[in-house]
């Protein structure tokens, strides 16, 4: 309550008023990849519903147009996807945005504080926006926010945890991929691979489980639902149908649809160990599309390349991979 009061006690203008709009390039003009393997490699932006996830992958800058690199402390707002619209953030790095962001570069000095009150306010105007509506051109631009921050946002804004925030939960170089010398594994090597079930929207109760089902966005989260959780937390969801091959690591039960494939771990499953082996999973969609798709049977018997030690999987390599990425200290 104490917020949406902030946001209403001034007059209201324009966002073109305050800021000038750039945008992103195309993902497909660039090549990505899956971790800083230089101090050229910058972060690459994505739509999200959350900051973290907004890093899609790093690409070298060396490769890119002066035009599309952003410093640090510049608002994004991502301009497409259902459940990623119009969410904005304050960079915490220098990045490149792809084709579904804007960047939000201020008319005159602004400080850390006004940007992440601005982009606060812009993420509240989401309702005004869907799938089919989205916010993009004067349809964003003329989105009215306050023409001053409030001194009482000062009071709100912690710029000290912010920072703690982004923070990667180890401070060391992240180790290089060798994938040359990864070993392969079967699925069911790795995983017991169980299916979701099929419920129909005009069944959903409402309530707090989750719903995962076939899409590539919100950590595949459709919904929330009152029937009870059919699966586990500490599990990883594979879109098996619809967006093939989307991976997620679930980290509490749910309830997932007929679309969905669940891995349940046959070693000891941790959050930073799922989020590594997610991205590899969604590596081998290309495989797999809606003539040949990726049941529970053609899925166990398939292959995932993986960093291996003493002829096992390298869990500990995983870990420590993904504890010197950005804003794992909050995985």
């Amino acid at each position: 309550m104490r917020r949406m009061a902030i946001m209403s006690n001034t007059q209201l203008i324009e966002l073109q008023k305050l800021f000038n709009f750039k945008s992103g390039i195309a993902s497909n003009s660039v090549e990505r990849e899956h971790s800083k393997i230089s101090e050229n490699h910058i972060h690459f932006i994505r739509p999200s519903h959350k900051q973290n996830t907004s890093i899609d992958a790093f690409v070298d800058k060396r490769f890119i147009d002066d035009k599309y690199i952003f410093p640090a402390d510049t608002i994004y707002v991502s301009t497409n996807g259902q459940g990623s619209h119009t969410f904005s953030y304050v960079s915490t790095e220098v990045f490149v945005p792809n084709s579904d962001i804007y960047v939000l570069l201020p008319k005159q000095k602004m400080s850390i504080e006004e940007k992440l009150y601005y982009a606060f306010c812009i993420t509240k105007n989401r309702y005004r926006f869907n799938y089919n509506r989205k916010p993009k051109g004067d349809r964003i631009k003329k989105v009215l926010v306050p023409a001053l921050m409030p001194n009482e946002w000062k009071q709100v804004v912690n710029i000290e945890t912010i920072a703690k925030i982004t923070k990667p939960a180890q401070n060391l170089p992240t180790p290089e991929l060798k994938t040359a010398e990864w070993a392969t594994y079967r699925f069911d090597e790795l995983f017991e691979v169980k299916k979701g079930k099929r419920l129909v929207e005009a069944d959903f109760e409402q309530g707090d489980t989750p719903f995962v089902a076939a899409i590539d966005k919100n950590n595949g989260y459709r919904d929330h639902i009152g029937q009870d959780a059919i699966h586990e937390g500490n599990t990883i969801t594979v879109s098996y149908n619809g967006s093939v091959g989307e991976a997620f690591y679930q980290p509490k039960p749910f309830y997932a649809s007929d679309d969905i494939n669940v891995l349940y771990p046959k070693f000891k499953l941790v959050p930073s160990i799922a989020l590594f082996l997610a991205v590899i999973i969604r590596k081998e969609k290309y495989r797999f599309n809606y003539g040949r798709k990726w049941d529970s049977n053609r899925m166990k018997v398939s292959f995932l390349k993986l960093p291996t030690k003493n002829r096992q999987p390298d869990w500990d390599f995983m870990t420590n991979f993904v504890q010197t990425l950005p804003f794992s200290s909050q995985v």
